[in-house]
């Protein structure tokens, strides 16, 4: 007789599962969203295979010192006048690369340095300029972090309310979408739009792979929302070169972030804009449509033209922090100008009577595009209480 299976036992006071929101994800305006984390980082090797003995030998020594008093070394020596400041360019697992001018070094940071009630959960991020204390062999000690002037942040995976600074200390952000492969998603736009006015960054929308649309006009026409509400748009294929000139020029001596999601060519625009720059670069996936995550990590990129880019990981959701139902309004400046008309001073836009933005919508006044962005956000975003 056949042993009846064992049920399985239920632990006490197991929490139930909770489903993640994802209501704000609708498959609108051409964009099909992937049901993915944040970030999505490839397998590639992070950092270099001759470096990595090298930063397991340093290792041993930064976390000694990073646990001393911030104005002695290890030895009890002082280091505060001699500290050196530096930008971080690049961001690995404990350890920060830092670029002093003359030569740029590995680093850790000082155990004393916290993000404790400054809303971000990371201490250290690219683009930051910090001040640094020389070790004896060749590695230092990030001491202190230099204000920030602009940012891009994006909700920790961990604790959505809280932030985690992507990059910072830029001047503008580069948002790449493509015609085609993977097709354009007009919401991410509008998110990073957002999210450039939050982080005091000029933003600059950037069409690529035009090479694949039949008539140029309905390019032209999609995006031309974008160039009435004054925004710069650029037009470019990597594949033929058109418009990589026109690009090369609005990054000539500026800091910029480049982003979108994967698939769209980021890394590829920048190695036309830089052949020397050699970046990885894949095809879109023949099966899902979308793109391939080429790009691991954050990294600060100097040009040969002056200024530099920061090349981001692709990224398939961009939550919005300290954004409320409220606020959003302000970010859509076509919205905005019609609110005073509306029947209700407190509306909401999305389906009150009397609501003149609304009828625009209707009227063709205020493009569909713009709207369904404006609708999909809002509900994604928390609700705002006075007391």
């Amino acid at each position: 007789m056949a042993k009846k299976p064992k049920r399985k036992k239920i632990k006490p006071n197991r929490k139930p599962k909770t489903v993640r929101d994802r209501s704000w994800k609708k498959e609108i305006l051409r964009g099909d969203i992937e049901d993915d984390p944040l970030f999505e980082f490839s397998t590639e090797r992070v950092v270099p295979k001759g470096r990595e003995e090298e930063r397991v030998n340093l290792w041993t020594k930064l976390e000694r010192e990073v646990r001393q008093a911030p104005d002695t070394r290890a030895d009890g020596s002082p280091v505060s006048s001699d500290w050196k400041e530096g930008v971080v360019v690049r961001v690995s697992t404990s350890t920060y690369d830092v670029d002093l001018g003359e030569q740029t070094v590995l680093c850790g940071v000082r155990g004393s340095l916290s993000a404790t009630q400054t809303g971000y959960t990371n201490v250290v991020a690219v683009g930051d300029r910090v001040l640094v204390s020389l070790g004896q062999a060749d590695h230092g000690i990030i001491e202190k972090v230099l204000p920030r002037r602009s940012l891009l942040a994006r909700p920790d995976v961990l604790n959505p309310d809280l932030g985690q600074v992507v990059v910072s200390n830029v001047d503008q952000m580069l948002i790449v979408a493509a015609w085609e492969e993977p097709r354009i998603w007009f919401e991410l736009i509008d998110r990073y739009l957002i999210a450039a006015a939050q982080g005091r960054m000029k933003p600059l929308v950037c069409l690529n792979k035009i090479d694949l649309a039949e008539d140029p006009a309905d390019y032209h026409t999609e995006m031309s929302p974008y160039q009435d509400l004054g925004y710069t748009v650029l037009f470019t294929s990597a594949l033929t070169g058109e418009g990589i000139a026109e690009l090369r020029t609005h990054l000539a001596g500026e800091a910029t972030v480049v982003t979108g999601r994967s698939g769209v060519g980021k890394s590829s625009l920048l190695m036309a804009v830089e052949p020397e720059l050699d970046l990885r670069v894949e095809e879109v996936s023949y099966y899902s449509g979308e793109g391939k995550h080429t790009t691991a990590q954050v990294s600060l990129l100097k040009l040969t033209g002056g200024g530099y880019v920061v090349d981001t990981p692709g990224i398939r959701e961009l939550g919005l922090i300290t954004v409320h139902r409220h606020e959003l309004v302000l970010y859509f400046p076509e919205i905005t100008a019609l609110a005073g008309a509306c029947r209700f001073g407190d509306c909401s836009h999305t389906h009150e009577p009397g609501c003149a933005v609304v009828k625009a919508v209707e009227e063709g006044k205020i493009p569909w595009s713009r709207y369904a962005s404006y609708q999909t956000i809002y509900e994604s975003l928390p609700e705002y209480y006075t007391e």
